[in-house]
């Protein structure tokens, strides 16, 4: 009897626990917040090819810019981060398309760069078809200045580049100028801006056309044909310095002044380049090719960033480079800054859709920049580009270091030196 007792007790109790339980939910941990969306920015830089330099500064500023984003972001309570990307591209246009595509592929709708012209136009019609925005921080080539395209650029085009080109052989007393350049979409664009600049300035161009290959490696031949060229202006009685020849490259100019050092007439003459040599860490690293390019006094002209304002983050992205690269920066590098903040302001207030933000995205970027712009103001004109910049003058000097040594005034059309030249 005892043991049928307890036993139904104990029935009776388990019985109770059940009925209380149906009566009211057992309680856990209340969920936490939910985590964070992720929204994906593909940074598409050269870090390898003819514009490694540019690429590896840009590659930095654009982590560090994504960086100081997400810490904004945690600080106001946003329920978002940002991440980056970065792709190689290898100054290759089909790299840099290939790259654009795959990550479209995965949704991404966001890209900052390409760098160079050439293959920001073989991501054009792919980017206009699909609705992917982006934005270079120097495709420079007057023919990608298309109005209500896809790609923005926050540089300005060679339309203005190609004046200050012009306006140094012009200071230099260039009388009769040789162009060599680059045959792709932005070395054909600087060439014909440059030349129809100097001949406004009344400086004669050299019927015969140096268009070379983008791959080569080897300007033997080239380098022949300039002598060549300036044997004939001198047999027509053109004195060597009034001979000037402008060399559009990028660090392919490292090759090519080692094959012009052969010959003692070139060094003579007055040389000129562009946004591509400008800071060029290829050059300086050549014994012969920076030997050559100093006792030429070579120059070359580099997008200018404004004058800082008070809460600008010029020196900061500045000392930023130093310390990680150990190396100053080039000026497209603080516009690569400024588009990683501008598209993240700007998907911060519409969301990751592409039409939204590509409405927006020219005020988004002149209020930010207005104030903490570290490459300035930035004022993007009816083709998406910015609007007005002048331009450095950088050479390299005797202690192996590229030197500023004046700027380009573009609404003065004037070179204001700090050491001049000629």
């Amino acid at each position: 009897m005892k043991r049928k007792f307890v036993v139904g007790i104990v029935c009776l109790l388990a019985v109770a626990l059940i009925f209380a339980g149906c009566g009211k939910k057992a309680e856990g941990p209340a969920p936490g917040p939910a985590a964070p969306t992720t929204h994906t920015i593909v940074g598409l830089f050269p870090l390898t090819g003819v514009l490694s330099t540019f690429g590896e500064n840009s590659a930095e500023v654009a982590k560090l810019a994504a960086a100081d984003v997400n810490e904004w972001l945690e600080k106001e309570n946003k329920n978002w981060r940002l991440r980056i990307v970065i792709e190689d591209t290898a100054t290759d246009p089909p790299t840099g398309l290939r790259k654009m595509q795959s990550w479209f592929g995965e949704g991404v709708k966001f890209f900052a760069g390409p760098q160079a012209s050439g293959v920001a136009r073989e991501c054009l019609a792919f980017a206009n078809a699909n609705k992917i925005l982006f934005i270079s921080p120097s495709s420079t080539s007057p023919a990608l200045a298309i109005a209500d395209d896809w790609l923005f650029r926050f540089c300005t085009s060679d339309a203005i580049q190609g004046p200050a080109v012009a306006k140094m052989a012009q200071e230099a007393g260039v009388e009769q100028l040789i162009f060599v350049w680059r045959g792709d979409t932005w070395g054909d664009g600087l060439q014909k801006a440059s030349a129809e600049a100097a001949k406004k300035f009344g400086i004669n161009i050299y019927p015969q056309e140096l268009r070379y290959d983008p791959m080569l490696e080897d300007f033997t031949v080239q380098a022949a044909s300039l002598n060549g060229y300036v044997n004939d202006l001198v047999s027509k009685g053109v004195s060597l310095d009034k001979i000037g020849i402008t060399v559009i490259s990028f660090e392919e100019i490292a090759p090519f002044f080692t094959a012009v050092n052969a010959y003692p007439q070139l060094k003579q003459v007055k040389w000129f380049g562009s946004d591509g040599t400008a800071m060029s860490a290829a050059l300086l690293a050549d014994p012969i090719a920076s030997k050559f390019a100093i006792e030429t006094k070579f120059a070359s002209t580099k997008n200018r960033p404004e004058a800082a304002t008070e809460k600008s983050r010029y020196d900061y992205v500045r000392q930023h480079i130093q310390k990680t690269l150990n190396r100053d920066t080039d000026a497209y590098s603080y516009n690569t800054y400024d588009i990683i903040w501008s598209l993240a302001k700007a998907i911060d207030e519409v969301g990751y859709d592409s039409e939204k933000v590509k409405a927006i995205l020219p005020r988004v970027a002149d209020e930010w920049t207005k104030v903490h712009g570290a490459s300035g103001h930035v004022v993007l004109n009816e083709a998406g580009d910015r609007a007005f910049a002048d331009y450095n003058i950088w050479v390299i000097n005797d202690k192996l270091e590229w030197e500023n040594v004046g700027y380009y005034d573009s609404r003065a059309d004037k070179i204001n030196w700090s050491r001049k030249l000629y």
